[in-house]
């Protein structure tokens, strides 16, 4: 087999169009095209077309990959293997039972090819830009060539039907890759607030898959932008800080007006291992919650310092307590699970006052059950007001 990954994508697609031409007559049984020898039994005759036309539906499936760029680049004049009006001339000839299936077989082919391209142009139903996925009309595709190279009992179409729907199950391997790709940049440029908080338990424990995608020295900014929506979205108020300074990383204050606002310092802790809270961190806290004490005097009164982080180790609990009892305001430990578990409970604004309390009657470290009666509070809270509106409206 030739290797056509030595030529140019236009020499390629010259290529696909004189194998083509030459197919055509072997599907067609054109006898000028001499694959008959009248010495030969007609059963050696049919069998010396079935072999040309294996042959060259090896070279086909081969010489459109690397071909493809060119048909759809340049502008050439007649054929093309996307064309439709191609396929429909190859199903509606007839030129005797082999050449049938032939044709039959480079019809679903083409058709396929087409549609794994046309899935890299539309990308998939879930993304909401096409009702229907077309990786859907490519399986058709696959399987209607494993269909029909069983209708012949011919080992070449048999083979045949392999060597096509392998070269097109490749093809769309490739096409759901580069739509993945494209439909995972969509989704971050619109959804990215959902995406954002999504990843937050990745980010957390600086995860392969993350650190690859934002690189090792933007994961940590990263969680911190996504811990700061989380935050919004359970509607705090959130003034960030600078970044690269001894300081806690964001500033939030309590959602509403009740009589009793508060503020509470959050930090965001990310690490490969479990959480151990080092002594650098825990004096950077306590020096930044002393000075920062007088200086908020325009902001509520600060109630609580928040660390936001994966799962701790064995060790942190003790550490939280210690530096809990030398800061003059309460210290505790959020893993990301649990504030994720509360934001997923929550279909709106957080009831502030219960979760101030839920957090200063928490043990050092706060667990998804420690949350719970912040979600009741809630939920009762949200069943008070459709009580009231459903009295008013009936009046």
């Amino acid at each position: 087999m030739m290797r056509y990954d030595n030529y140019t994508h236009a020499q390629c697609a010259d290529l696909v169009e004189l194998i083509k031409e030459a197919w055509l007559a072997i599907l067609e049984r054109r006898e000028s095209w001499q694959c008959v020898d009248h010495s030969d039994s007609d059963e050696e005759n049919d069998a010396s077309w079935r072999t040309a036309s294996l042959i060259l539906a090896a070279h086909f499936s081969i010489a459109i990959r690397y071909g493809e760029a060119a048909f759809l680049r340049e502008k050439r004049k007649g054929w093309s293997p996307f064309l439709k009006s191609f396929q429909q001339d190859l199903l509606s000839a007839d030129y005797g039972f082999d050449a049938s299936v032939e044709r039959r077989l480079l019809s679903e082919f083409c058709a396929g090819w087409w549609d794994s391209f046309f899935m890299e142009v539309v990308g998939s139903a879930a993304m909401g830009r096409t009702p229907v996925g077309y990786d859907l009309f490519v399986f058709s595709a696959i399987e209607q060539l494993s269909e029909v190279a069983l209708v012949s009992s011919h080992q070449e179409h048999l083979r045949m039907g392999h060597l096509l729907s392998r070269a097109l199950a490749e093809r769309s391997r490739e096409a759901v890759d580069r739509r993945d790709k494209a439909d995972i940049e969509f989704r971050d440029v619109v959804w990215r607030d959902a995406v954002s908080v999504r990843e937050l338990p990745a980010l957390a424990n600086r995860q392969e898959s993350v650190v690859e995608k934002y690189g090792e020295k933007h994961v940590e900014s990263k969680f911190e932008e996504s811990l700061n929506l989380l935050m919004q979205g359970l509607g705090f108020m959130v003034i960030p800080t600078r970044q690269g300074q001894r300081r806690v990383d964001m500033i939030c204050i309590a959602p509403g007006s009740g009589s009793d606002p508060y503020t509470i310092l959050v930090e965001a802790k990310s690490s490969h291992n479990n959480y151990t809270l080092p002594t650098k961190d825990s004096r950077a806290i306590s020096e930044y919650v002393d000075s920062v004490r007088g200086r908020l005097r325009t902001l509520p009164p600060l109630r609580l310092v928040l660390i936001v982080g994966p799962d701790g180790a064995k060790t942190l609990g003790g550490k939280i307590k210690d530096l809990d009892c030398e800061s003059p305001v309460p210290v505790r430990y959020m893993p990301i699970r649990t504030l994720l578990h509360l934001r997923e409970s929550l279909r709106g604004i957080i009831p502030a006052q219960p979760f101030l309390r839920a957090m200063l009657a928490a043990d050092s470290i706060v667990l998804p059950a420690q949350v719970e009666s912040v979600i009741s509070a809630f939920r009762a809270t949200n069943v008070a007001h459709s009580e009231f509106i459903s009295r008013l409206l009936e009046e």
